[in-house]
């Protein structure tokens, strides 16, 4: 995790982003700090990389790569007012060990933006940011998951896979539909036991796809009592965590960590 020192909305790269709706800094660092102590009360180990001025979005760690094992892919953005992140991320896991795999220019890949895996199963989007030219070299270094579906994202308000979508177990994935063509609708429709799907409100106005799963907890900004019931009817506890302030730049908790 990265805290939000510089975060600000300075321009603009998704339709979330205004830049005359300014962060209210302290409230910032409060919500990020109650996301913290609540992944370390459920039992996470939390690291952190310094941020850097003129990188506002740098705390949105998860978009910066994808990281199995001892491998770290890192993203390569579509925007350039965010590829200078990568570098600061790239000396992060070098110094801390992880073999560093870069794509090869002119591949896209907005890392756990556009991934959603467990232990045994990986789901991919493509469409407004990655490239489907980076499912591929994705693969390889996952090659002993289950690719369940690769999930073309039309919706370009919804820009990332994580805001559309996430895994519950194996069995239960909750998504909001309209975020996908047709086809891809039918394939998450037709691999999963259980499917939750996501109103308009609850995705546009929450992003309550942008979760964290942790045990049978699931850690959301906020939801519909219809949507916490019928997570609550397929096994799992909803924890209310405010991002309101990260809404502002189109992310919620999900992109505030990037999984080790």
């Amino acid at each position: 995790m990265c805290e939000p020192k510089f975060f600000d909305i300075e321009y603009s790269i998704n339709k979330w982003m205004d830049v005359n709706n300014k962060v209210d800094k302290e409230k910032a660092y409060k919500q990020w700090n109650q996301l913290v102590s609540k992944l370390k009360s459920l039992g996470c180990t939390i690291e952190t990389i310094e941020p850097q001025p003129n990188l506002p979005d740098m705390t949105f760690s998860g978009d910066d790569g994808l990281v199995y094992g001892n491998k770290v892919i890192l993203s390569r953005f579509r925007h350039k007012e965010r590829q200078g992140e990568v570098e600061h991320y790239k000396k992060w896991f070098k110094e801390h060990n992880y073999e560093v795999i870069e794509l090869p220019k002119g591949v896209i890949f907005e890392g756990l933006g556009d991934i959603i895996y467990n232990d045994k199963k990986i789901i991919f989007g493509y469409g407004p940011r990655s490239d489907p030219a980076a499912i591929n070299y994705v693969k390889e270094i996952m090659k002993d998951l289950e690719t369940v579906c690769e999930l073309e994202i039309v919706d370009r308000e919804m820009f990332h896979l994580a805001l559309s979508l996430s895994f519950i177990d194996d069995d239960t994935v909750m998504y909001y539909p309209e975020s996908f063509s047709e086809r891809s609708r039918e394939l998450v429709e037709s691999k999963f036991k259980n499917v939750v799907r996501v109103g308009k409100d609850d995705a546009l106005n929450y992003f309550a796809c942008n979760n964290i799963i942790i045990g049978k907890n699931v850690l959301l900004w906020n939801c519909s009592e219809k949507l916490e019931k019928e997570l609550n009817n397929v096994g799992y506890n909803v924890i209310k965590c405010d991002m309101s302030e990260f809404f502002k730049s189109g992310g919620s908790l999900r992109c505030l960590v990037l999984k080790l």
